[in-house]
């Protein structure tokens, strides 16, 4: 998706400029945008399966609009940019954008007051799960996340279907696992499946595979070693471990020089979705923790109770409208393909229930 991404790109930024332009000075560049190109390119170059949003990047966070959902743009003369949509309207002070960009998601907001990472691992430290759970997925339903889990990363690579054939696969990844927080303070958050879900399934995404897992850390920038803690009774189940595991892996990436945007992996066990989670329903399905050497810690374990979470879990979330040689398709659709599965799967059947239930 990236290639198409530019597409929608340079005719918004370095096209002719003609009726409408919005000027911004951002931070570091001077951009202009024509308002009227993204308007023509918008119905031309989007599909149907697109979550592509417009993205203003401001100084209170990232700001998202979903492409297909926007009627006009319109600078009011008065220092606005005002968007129109279904009858709404929303308003960005032009001197408040740094930068406007396209997205292959849109996710909700975050609000100006919403918890830091702190602030709510604090608020849930002495919770249990069941206390926990219906917590964290209303921190992500109502946006919580930093903007860096918002820019998500392209993967394109080659895979071959249950024919053989060879298929370009591109798809669309969060560089980081789940977070609740701000650029500057968040915390990767280990949760259950069905909470999981529940946030892919509104952000309009999918949990990894183990095949993808595998996949995401060859695409990686930051390879981390694992860092695992020895069990001394439930600790790695309480929240201080999650705390705690956060901190250690910021502190290993900043000595590796990795930067909090870069593709991270190494750091967690994903929780990803596989034919046992229909076969075993109440499981959880967990992969990966790779070592620096691309070999994962944990092979693929349906052994625990979808209520067990510990440190080492994490969330990493996929777009779940996927190109294969560059048709748009549904990333469900593909896993139950008996041909196309391969593509995203390396087990020997298609995936009747690529998701958990809840």
């Amino acid at each position: 998706m990236k290639r198409l991404l530019a597409m929608f790109l340079l005719p918004l930024v370095l096209g002719p400029l003609s009726g409408q332009t919005l000027i911004v000075e951002g931070s570091s560049t001077r951009m202009e945008y024509d308002l009227n190109a993204l308007m023509q390119i918008r119905p031309v170059r989007l599909d149907s399966l697109s979550r592509v949003s417009l993205s203003f990047h401001t100084v209170t966070g990232i700001r998202q609009i979903r492409l297909t959902e926007i009627d006009s743009l319109v600078p009011d003369g008065a220092g606005d940019v005002a968007v129109y949509r279904a009858g709404t309207e929303s308003r960005f002070r032009i001197a408040d954008i740094d930068r406007i960009t396209i997205s292959p998601v849109t996710l909700p907001d975050r609000a100006e007051d919403a918890r830091t990472g702190s602030e709510f691992m604090q608020d849930v430290l002495g919770t249990a799960f069941a206390e926990r759970e219906p917590l964290i997925l209303q921190e992500f339903l109502n946006g919580n996340i930093p903007d860096i889990a918002r820019e998500f990363v392209t993967c394109v690579s080659d895979f071959q279907d249950a024919n053989g054939v060879t298929r370009r696969v591109e798809y669309d990844v969060m560089s980081d696992y789940l977070a609740i927080g701000t650029n500057e303070d968040y915390c990767r958050i280990p949760m259950g499946p069905k909470t999981a879900q529940a946030i892919a399934d509104t952000y309009g995404c999918i949990l990894t595979t183990r095949k993808l897992c595998d996949d995401i850390w060859r695409h990686a920038v930051v390879h981390l070693s694992p860092i695992p803690y020895a069990p001394v009774g439930d600790n790695n189940s309480q929240v201080y471990k999650f705390i705690e595991h956060n901190t250690d892996i910021n502190a290993a990436r900043d000595a590796e020089g990795g930067q909090i945007r870069d593709l991270i992996a190494g750091i967690k066990k994903d929780v990803v979705i596989c034919n046992a989670i229909r076969t075993k329903p109440g499981y959880v399905a967990i992969y990966g923790w790779h070592y620096t050497s691309g070999s994962p810690i944990q092979p693929l374990y349906t052994g625990h109770v979808d209520w067990y979470v510990d440190y080492s879990h994490g969330i990493r979330l996929v777009n779940a409208a996927i190109r294969v040689d560059g048709v748009p398709l549904q990333a469900a659709d593909i896993l139950k393909d008996p041909i196309l599965y391969k593509l995203l799967s390396d087990e020997d059947g298609a995936m009747s229930q690529p998701r958990y239930l809840y």
